[in-house]
């Protein structure tokens, strides 16, 4: 695969960078846009890209704003149209350069929220949608009550940092966790109260919406998961009006399926799944 670097402007004029891989052969099939999860970036996905190359697909990433290489205050958000704006916007590059071919939409956790939320406003613009680990459900066990006052204060003042991610629930691979706690474009201080409302109103708002999401959708989730519960991975595939929908749990597999040990196989998993959706006779 061959990687281009390149930007645009999204949101409040935030300068958004992107990747862009490319099958080495130029022989292109399809193009996936990939949303990263909360906190990360694109470049950690260097190996789903290459992978997804064999397929003769192009891969478009960007790092989302306040995140890795993009502009804006770190990890600061509001709305989670933020977010599906400069997704949009990258749509519209890879649609524009590769017109006619078929389109996928694949999000890791916070991703898989920004990528659900995306497909119910935008399916005319997709063949399919794939969530790894999809973040949709996120006050589980929570009492109803400090959940509301969470918002507030998500609302009143977004940038109080409220909680810490533990690093070593990422993988079960000491080698990805060290790169991971290594990595400078990697966000390693709290998360800040409101993109954690962002997530919630998120997760409020799905039971109501996602019996409209009719497009093929696969669900990859670990069921060892501590930063995202699995019971969004039942609430997607229970909820989800598409009849074209697969659900693949991994048992003890933690976060982050495609750095798993196992990686090989849930990548595998993932590109058998597209096969048939790129070209039947593939």
């Amino acid at each position: 695969m061959q990687r281009t670097e390149s930007s645009f402007t999204g949101g409040n004029s935030t300068r958004i960078v992107y990747d862009v891989w490319s099958p080495d052969n130029g022989e292109v099939t399809g193009v996936v846009v990939l949303a990263h999860g909360l906190g990360e970036h694109a470049r950690r996905y260097d190996h789903v890209a290459e992978r997804l190359g064999s397929l003769g697909l192009v891969v478009f990433a960007l790092d989302h704003h306040g995140h890795g290489r993009s502009g804006g205050k770190r990890l600061h958000a509001r709305e989670m149209s933020e977010f599906t704006d400069d997704l949009d916007r990258l749509f519209d590059i890879a649609t524009q350069a590769y017109p006619g071919l078929p389109v996928f939409l694949l999000g890791h956790s916070m991703g898989g929220a920004i990528a659900l939320a995306y497909a119910l406003d935008h399916q005319d613009r997709l063949t399919a949608l794939a969530l790894s680990g999809p973040a949709v459900v996120v006050t589980s066990g929570t009492p109803g009550p400090v959940v509301e006052i969470g918002k507030v204060i998500g609302r009143f003042l977004p940038d109080l940092p409220i909680q810490k991610l533990d690093s070593n629930a990422v993988s079960r691979d000491p080698a990805v966790v060290a790169a991971y706690q290594a990595d400078p474009l990697v966000h390693h201080g709290l998360v800040p109260a409101g993109i954690a409302r962002v997530m919630i109103d998120n997760e409020q708002s799905l039971a109501r919406r996602l019996p409209s999401l009719t497009l093929p959708v696969l669900v990859q989730h670990g069921t060892a998961d501590a930063l995202a519960d699995p019971a969004g991975a039942q609430l997607i595939v229970g909820r989800a009006g598409s009849e074209d929908l697969t659900l693949k749990l991994y048992d003890g597999l933690f976060h982050e399926v495609f750095n798993e040990p196992e990686n090989d196989r849930v990548l595998g998993d993932l590109v058998d799944w597209l096969r048939p959706r790129i070209a039947p006779e593939r």
